[in-house]
């Protein structure tokens, strides 16, 4: 019912410009080009306000999507063409996703829609809201972002559409990377890191008395990623080693830039061509052939190892249980290429996390033991002692 009032009186409001070439006549339109364009853009225009106006949630919901359940979804509308887009450009988004849901009243904290461009989006702030659209099957699939389709995301488990080929590469991943045994199975090579990253980092405070523990840390994830994706380690200590090593760690570096880069095309395709502020386009251009020769290199490289030897052992690295799949399960050149990238990508930006994360909760410890050096306990101070407590706890959790 609502959306036939708001289908009739969109349409009462905009018959004024259908009318209004027949008042002029056809005559005067052919006489006067100029004002035929004006007419033509004034109606574009008055029914883009129109259908704006009557749809809650911005310019992306004005197919009345936002209107089929039992309870109209509430939301801002935003600017026309644009929605909400300049909302989310000024400071932290989840902030003002946020102020948004507290402007547009309580019933926008369960559920809201609003639009970025053409693109339809809801946000929730009710933890049991949001547990059931993540659960629920219609959003199983991930919208693909320009730039993810030019760096071959689209063909990787990240994201590739819910099917029958997203099952496939999630069992693949499940069964041959993840599993117990093989974690287990390259315990030695991350064993082999940390005793290499130790030694770099008591030759570096050796030499100069500092040491800055980010770099050893992110060599040791590098290498450990390495090892059991491609089945390679690089010795950074080394001129050729440190070279191939500073090569990749760019790749990476590039690629994460140009994911979390945000691209107006995205949501406003007719900028495609106008304006990337970003040279989204040009950047993956320039980045996706280096991917696919290292890649495909390292893919050679397996395959004449296997030559050799056919049989899979559990110290296999997950190009060899690539190449190893037959049947249904076989996989061509451009998928492995997609998907050992996007799986390099993923565990390396995990491993910049933890990196982080070991950094941090390291200098902390060492501050901690400073302050407990040098402190004694006060009988008189209960709480001096309790928060001496604490802190211990605390410690022995990082």
């Amino acid at each position: 019912m609502a959306m036939a009032s708001a289908a009739c009186s969109c349409t009462d409001g905009t018959w004024w410009v259908y009318a209004l070439p027949a008042l002029l006549g056809s005559d005067t339109l052919c006489a006067h080009p100029a004002l035929l364009a004006g007419l033509i853009f004034l109606a574009t225009v008055s029914v883009a306000l129109l259908a704006w106006a009557t749809s809650p949630g911005g310019p992306a919901w004005t197919n009345g999507r936002g209107r089929l359940g039992v309870t109209p979804i509430v939301g801002p509308r935003g600017l026309p063409v644009f929605g909400s887009i300049f909302a989310l450009s000024r400071g932290l988004p989840h902030r003002a996703l946020a102020e948004m849901a507290r402007a547009a009243g309580p019933r926008a904290k369960e559920l809201m829609a609003f639009s970025v461009g053409d693109t339809p989006a809801v946000v929730s702030s009710c933890p049991a809201t949001a547990r059931e659209v993540l659960a629920h099957p219609s959003f199983a699939d991930r919208p693909v972002k320009r730039s993810a389709r030019e760096l071959m995301f689209a063909r990787a488990i990240g994201f590739a559409p819910n099917g029958e080929y997203w099952r496939r590469l999630r069992r693949v991943a499940s069964t041959h990377l993840f599993s117990p045994r093989r974690v287990a199975s390259h315990e030695p090579g991350r064993q082999g890191d940390a005793e290499a990253m130790l030694r770099s980092i008591a030759a570096e405070q050796s030499a100069s008395g500092a040491v800055a523990l980010r770099p050893h840390l992110q060599a040791a994830a590098l290498n450990n990623i390495m090892g059991s994706v491609f089945g390679t380690r690089y010795d950074v200590t080394s001129g050729a080693g440190a070279a191939e090593a500073e090569h990749l760690k760019s790749m990476v570096r590039e690629g994460f830039e140009l994911l979390g880069a945000f691209n107006w095309s995205d949501h406003l395709p007719w900028l495609a061509h106008l304006y990337d502020p970003s040279n989204v386009t040009r950047r993956c251009a320039a980045l996706v052939p280096r991917v696919q020769t290292f890649v495909r290199g390292v893919i050679d490289e397996h395959r004449r190892r296997r030559q050799n030897s056919a049989a899979l052992n559990d110290n296999a690295d997950f190009v060899d249980v690539l190449l190893s799949l037959e049947g249904d399960e076989k996989l061509g050149d451009d998928d492995m290429v997609a998907i050992l990238w996007v799986k390099f990508k993923s565990i390396a930006f995990l491993a910049c996390l933890t990196a982080h994360t070991s950094q941090f909760s390291t200098a902390h410890t060492c501050r901690f033991y400073s302050f407990v050096s040098g402190c004694r306990l006060f009988p008189e101070g209960k709480k001096k002692n309790k928060a001496l407590s604490l802190k211990k706890t605390y410690c022995t959790c990082i």
